[in-house]
């Protein structure tokens, strides 16, 4: 009897951990990562360097509304051209099977404006994810 209980504390400690990480969210109950997940593009010039762009519009196309900007992670080196488009922070702006996006910049060297689509997934995920897309838009 005395040697059972150390295992029955190591079972209860292994599902109290286990249920530690468990979200509810209206969804139902999800075992989630600490990860904390980003979703950006970059804009190149015809040189593939980066390139400064300005008038940055992003819209999801489902519900019609202008996405926020994303607040950069702190500890992250941010380069220029490279746009945050969604992040954990604003999950719920997506469908869990995912929307499409139009992000349009313009370039300020150029004054060239190029558009892309990418559909992104957020809802009763535990993380956003970008399911189709360009990583990367270069200007002619």
């Amino acid at each position: 009897m005395i040697k059972k209980v150390p295992l029955l504390l190591l079972i209860i400690a292994c599902i109290s951990a286990c249920s530690s990480n468990k979200q509810k969210n209206g969804c139902g109950t999800q075992t989630c990562t600490t990860e904390y997940a980003y979703i950006g593009i970059a804009f190149k010039d015809k040189q593939n360097k980066p390139a400064q762009v300005k008038d940055i519009k992003m819209i999801n196309l489902r519900t019609n509304k202008p996405l926020a900007p994303v607040k950069y992670p702190p500890n992250v080196d941010i380069f220029t051209g490279y746009i945050y488009i969604a992040a954990d922070e604003n999950i719920k702006d997506f469908s869990t099977d995912g929307d499409d996006v139009s992000i349009t910049a313009t370039s300020s060297e150029t004054n060239q404006t190029k558009t892309a689509v990418l559909k992104i997934a957020g809802g009763c995920s535990c993380h956003i994810s970008k399911k189709s897309g360009p990583d990367t838009v270069t200007f002619d």
